[in-house]
């Protein structure tokens, strides 16, 4: 049986990555999970407090499914298509990238929530900065700039695409924006 504060990020997590931080409510959240807001506040005093939530538990789940990837067997393009089909996924499922969706709102976020919004874009760009090594090593991939530099490249395509498909283009637009890039990295 899940929780109710786990509930609360399950709610919160879905309308961040469709209508956004700013547009989503403790109203929103109690009327979906079926609770008064002032059970909300008990778990989450501040909407801060459920952005710091929301935040750590995505450094965690995605950064596992992003490892994953990266500790599998195949070559360094097919983990960018790996990585890059995890984006097209949740554009699938009309679900933006939280980090991204958060992102777009950081100027009104509080000092706490923004110290973990980059340490989680650091440590996704340093999980997927392994799949740019390993292509440089087992020269599958050419590219300039280190493997960090690339990998944050590649990670802003992927919400930026993300972001821009949903409005305009699709999943087809999302698809050959990242198989371009990726195919140009291929050698």
């Amino acid at each position: 049986m899940v929780d109710t504060r786990t509930k609360i990020l399950d709610i919160a997590e879905g309308l961040v990555q469709r209508v956004g931080l700013n547009a989503m409510s403790y109203k929103d959240i109690s009327e979906a999970v079926g609770i008064r807001k002032a059970s909300i506040h008990h778990h989450f005093p501040k909407k801060e407090n459920l952005v710091d939530g929301l935040l750590e538990r995505c450094a965690v789940s995605y950064g596992d499914n992003y490892q994953r990837i990266v500790d599998g067997s195949e070559k360094a393009p097919d983990k960018l298509r790996k990585l890059a089909a995890v984006f097209a996924d949740g554009l699938n499922n009309n679900k933006l990238c939280l980090v991204g969706s958060i992102s777009t709102d950081s100027n009104t976020l509080q000092d706490s929530s923004c110290h973990i919004l980059q340490s989680t874009i650091k440590n996704t760009v340093s999980i997927f900065a392994a799949v740019f090594e390993q292509g440089r090593q087992e020269q599958s991939l050419t590219f300039t700039g280190t493997d960090e530099e690339t990998a944050f490249a590649f990670f802003s395509l992927l919400v930026g695409s993300q972001i821009v498909a949903r409005s305009h283009g699709g999943m087809q637009l999302f698809q050959r924006a990242a198989e371009g890039v990726i195919s140009g990295f291929e050698r």
